[in-house]
């Protein structure tokens, strides 16, 4: 009699561990043709035309912070002290119109390296200081930037350094246990931030 095929994955229960999955062929990129300035703010706003596939062509609105100031990529931190909290910051943000918890950040200025920004930020932010930080990817801000934010994961973070704000910022540090940063995160409106906050806590095995 023949044996079964161990590796066969049972009916309606997915494919076994040792299964290749094949994914489909990604879709042709769309090229772009012209692209003209738009809005020049805080956020720069370009404006492409991209020619698909098929032929056709499309306008299209991209973005990025700071865009035209040299600009292109931006920092945002997971702190963790010895004691294993996470430090946060309260802060407002305009568009929700309400005090958020955000994880510190910034942009990256033009020739900076995105950990010393990162080292910048934390301390500009919040008062700390880091023993250690660590790049552990990008992602890009959203589907139609043009921007990349850098992941890092600060060790050994503790408040003795100077905090340093921007004119319009009001960043107030929160020391968060790991439970309490994910309440945080599944709590709708509570933060901004919440794909780079995942990501990090990711690479930190926090999850």
């Amino acid at each position: 009699m023949t044996q079964p095929d161990q590796r066969s994955p049972a009916a309606g229960r997915g494919p076994a561990a040792d299964d290749v999955v094949v994914r489909p062929a990604d879709p042709e990129p769309w090229v772009v043709v012209e692209e003209k300035p738009g809005f020049d703010g805080f956020l720069t706003v370009r404006l492409r035309r991209y020619r698909l596939p098929d032929g056709r062509e499309v306008d299209w609105d991209v973005f990025s912070p700071a865009l035209n100031a040299g600009v292109r990529a931006g920092v945002t931190v997971l702190p963790l002290t010895p004691e294993g909290t996470i430090v946060t910051v309260r802060m407002f943000r305009a568009g929700p119109d309400v005090v958020v918890t955000n994880l510190p950040g910034g942009l990256i200025d033009p020739g900076e390296e995105p950990a010393a920004a990162g080292r910048r930020e934390l301390e500009e932010e919040t008062g700390y200081t880091c023993e250690s930080i660590e790049v552990v990817g990008w992602q890009w801000e959203g589907a139609s930037s043009v921007y990349r934010k850098y992941l890092a994961i600060a060790r050994g973070c503790r408040p003795d350094g100077q905090q340093s704000l921007d004119e319009y910022e009001d960043c107030v540090p929160v020391e968060l246990t790991v439970d309490q940063f994910r309440a945080e995160l599944r709590t709708p409106g509570a933060m901004t931030g919440i794909d780079s906050a995942y990501a990090t806590l990711d690479h930190a095995g926090l999850l």
